[in-house]
């Protein structure tokens, strides 16, 4: 859109046209980013083409209505370009998880999540600032849970943030209370700018602050909540209901571990690429699924260490693998990490591992 040429203006409407058109089929999404604030005027162009002015004119209205959806469809101020790239890329990942899942690992036990998640969130008071927590063991899917719903109810509120990290949060806040538009913004500070000003003024917003370990933190969050406008949301993530509870939280949430028709079919998608496993495989495939502790990471992280393996080497590999755990389940993590004091043969099968599984560091 920042083209002055009248040929690619026109030739930019006239993909416009498609491209809307493709989205209104389901085929993808639109999401737009403005670069630069230099339109070409669309309207001289539409007064010179009458016969096609009222589709281009449908068109931009179109675009520019998805586009108020998107808070970063706009570069904010002070922000540098390649900062806001990347702020731009990390928000679309969590607009488009939802979408783009295609129902594999995602969507198994989502919809059940999702009920009881929005039955707290209660979206139709706007009464208040509610503060919801999810709870529940390292990598049984508290992190999808809250993307998914970021994903889902996003687009109700005027400032949106998913803070990974909340270490040093005053400090973090407190530096941009008072500054209006700083000169110099960093996409690691753009989140704890966005909360200084909805604080300021007093917006409507959804923050979700993941890996709460303190009592402290969690009673900071919730602190800093209560300048935000009527209506706002806040979700803390952690694996202690009682720190929650401790911080202040009245409404919260325990994510347990899948039920068993549900982990089959998570671990089936990775070992198998289908939602069951064949028949000379399903005993081998129970007892990888009982091994893994019905944990969603550590099914992705087995099913694909198993793929494409024989049924000697999946024996081999799950006597091997209940070896290590020792009866603990978290202990598959360290099979990830290589250290002096293991041999290469032991390392292999972590590196298969790795492989396999791209977006393990999603889950907390």
């Amino acid at each position: 859109m920042t083209s002055g040429t009248k040929p690619c203006s026109i030739g930019f409407l006239e993909e416009l046209i498609v491209i809307l058109e493709f989205q209104e089929k389901g085929s993808l999404m639109v999401i737009p980013i403005f670069v630069t604030d230099n339109y070409f005027n669309a309207e001289e162009i539409c007064q010179q083409y009458p016969e096609k002015a009222p589709s281009w004119r449908t068109a931009l209205t179109e675009l520019t209505n998805i586009a108020a959806e998107y808070q970063f469809s706009q570069n904010p101020a002070g922000m540098g370009l390649l900062d806001w790239f990347k702020k731009i890329a990390h928000d679309i990942s969590l607009v488009s998880l939802y979408s783009t899942s295609n129902g594999l690992d995602g969507l198994v036990a989502m919809d059940r999540h999702m009920k009881v998640a929005y039955d707290l969130l209660d979206l139709e008071v706007d009464k208040e600032v509610r503060t919801i927590g999810i709870w529940g063991s390292g990598g049984v899917g508290k992190t999808t849970l809250a993307r998914y719903i970021y994903a889902e109810i996003f687009v109700k509120f005027q400032t949106c943030v998913f803070l990974d990290n909340v270490e040093n949060i005053e400090d973090k806040v407190l530096r941009f209370k008072g500054e209006e538009d700083p000169t110099v913004v960093t996409s690691s500070d753009h989140d704890w700018l966005e909360i200084a000003k909805a604080w300021r003024k007093h917006r409507k917003v959804l923050l979700i602050a993941d890996d709460v370990n303190s009592i402290e933190q969690g009673k900071r969050i919730i602190k800093y909540a209560k300048w935000f406008a009527p209506g706002s949301r806040v979700i803390l993530i952690s694996q202690n209901k009682d720190l929650l509870v401790d911080a202040g939280v009245k409404h919260e949430y325990e994510v347990r571990s899948l039920r068993y028709d549900e982990a089959l079919q998570i671990f089936s998608q990775f070992a198998f690429k289908q939602p069951y496993p064949p028949s000379d495989f399903e005993q081998l495939a129970v007892r990888a699924v009982h091994l893994a502790g019905f944990l969603p990471l550590a099914l992705r992280l087995l099913g694909s260490f198993l793929a494409g393996k024989g049924r000697e080497n999946w024996v081999a590999a799950l006597f091997k693998l209940k070896a290590k755990l020792g009866g603990n389940i978290m202990e598959v993590w360290k099979l990830m990490e290589p250290s002096g004091d293991r041999g290469q043969e032991e390392w292999e099968p972590a590196a298969d591992i790795m492989e396999g599984n791209e977006s393990s560091e999603d889950e907390t």
